[in-house]
C-alpha cells in the first residue's frame, strides 16, 4: 500500500484532508487466478490525535471489483485507487489504514504520522496548502477502481478542491510521470480578506499572486512554465487563490528532476517555495 495525505484550508479553524491510497492491481488479479469472478476489498482507516491519543475520525468502506478477463488484464497493469477525506484542526495526527481482499484473505496495512499546520500563523511568507502533483484528471463517473464510484456525492467530495467541473485530479503517490502525458500541478494560496480601510494590507488582498513551476536536473534549470497571475476568489474570507498548471513533459529526457513551485506576492513582499523530487519515464 502507498498513500498520499494532503491538506487544504476550509476556514479559520478547519482543514480538509484528502487521502489517496494505491494498491498494486496484481494483488487483486490473484483472486481471478483462483477462479473468482469478483472480489470485495474492505478498507478501514483510523485517525488519532497524537497529543491526546484520541480517535478523531475513521472510515469503513468497501468496493466490489468484478474480475472479467479484460478487467483482470487491466488490473495487472494499473493500481487500485481508493480515496477519502477528513476534516481536521491543525495538529499532529497518526493514521492507520488497512485493506483486505475478502477472496484471497490477503491484508495490507499502512501507518504514518502527519501534521496539519496552522496557516493563520504564517505571516513572513505566503501561506499555501499542500502541492498536488498528478498525471491524470478523470471524470468522477469513470473512476473504475475507486470505492466512491456510484455512491451519493458526500460532503467531503463537495469540499474536495481536487474535484472541479465533474473531474477529479488524482494525486501521484509515487511521483513517477510519463513524458507522453502532461503533469498537473495544483496548490492553493491563502490571503485572508481584511476589512475595508485596512490600508496597505487591504490593497494586498486585492492584488494578484504570481506563480510558476520549474524543473531542475543536476542543479540546472531544465524547464519552467510561464508565470500566471491569479486573483483571490471573490467572497472568500480566506482569500483563496487556486493555482493550477498543465506541464508538458514531452521534450524532457527521462530521469530524476527536482520540481519547484514558486508563489510570489509582490504587493506583500512575500513568497513561498516548495520542492520535491519526481521521476520521468517514457
Amino acid at each position: 500500500i502507498a498513500m498520499e495525505i494532503d491538506y487544504f484550508q476550509l476556514d479559520r479553524a478547519e482543514y480538509f484532508v484528502p487521502i489517496v491510497v494505491k494498491i498494486p492491481g496484481r494483488e487483486l488479479a490473484l483472486a481471478k487466478r483462483f477462479g473468482a469472478d469478483h472480489t470485495l476489498i474492505d478498507f478501514v482507516a483510523e485517525v488519532k490525535d497524537e497529543t491526546s491519543g484520541m480517535t478523531v475520525s475513521n472510515v469503513r468502506d468497501n468496493v466490489d471489483v468484478k474480475l472479467s478477463d479484460a478487467t483482470a488484464a487491466e488490473l495487472a497493469r494499473r493500481p487500485i485507487e481508493y480515496d477519502s477525506g477528513f476534516t481536521l484542526f491543525p495538529g499532529t495526527y497518526s493514521i492507520k489504514f488497512l485493506a483486505r481482499d475478502d477472496e484471497t484473505g490477503r491484508i495490507g496495512t499502512y501507518q504514518t504520522s502527519f501534521t496539519i499546520p496552522d496557516l493563520n500563523k504564517v505571516t513572513k511568507r505566503v501561506a499555501i496548502s499542500s502541492v498536488v502533483l498528478s498525471g491524470q484528471r478523470i471524470d468522477v463517473r469513470d473512476s473504475l477502481f475507486n470505492a466512491t464510484k456510484g455512491k451519493q456525492e458526500s460532503k467531503n467530495e463537495m469540499a474536495n478542491p481536487l474535484v472541479e467541473d465533474g473531474y477529479k485530479l488524482i494525486p501521484s503517490v509515487t511521483r513517477v510521470f510519463s513524458t507522453q502525458r502532461d503533469m498537473y500541478v495544483y496548490v492553493q494560496a491563502y490571503r485572508q480578506t481584511l476589512p475595508a480601510g485596512a490600508g496597505a494590507k487591504a490593497a494586498e488582498t486585492a492584488s494578484p499572486l504570481f506563480a510558476y513551476v520549474t524543473l531542475y536536473r543536476d542543479q540546472k534549470k531544465a524547464f519552467d512554465t510561464a508565470p500566471i497571475a491569479v486573483m483571490p476568489e471573490a467572497g472568500s474570507r480566506l482569500g483563496v487563490v487556486p493555482l493550477s498548471f498543465h506541464v508538458g513533459l514531452g521534450k524532457l529526457a527521462p530521469g530524476e528532476y527536482q520540481c519547484q513551485v514558486s508563489v510570489l506576492d509582490p504587493a506583500g513582499h512575500r513568497a513561498a517555495f516548495w520542492q520535491a523530487p519526481i521521476m520521468l519515464v517514457r
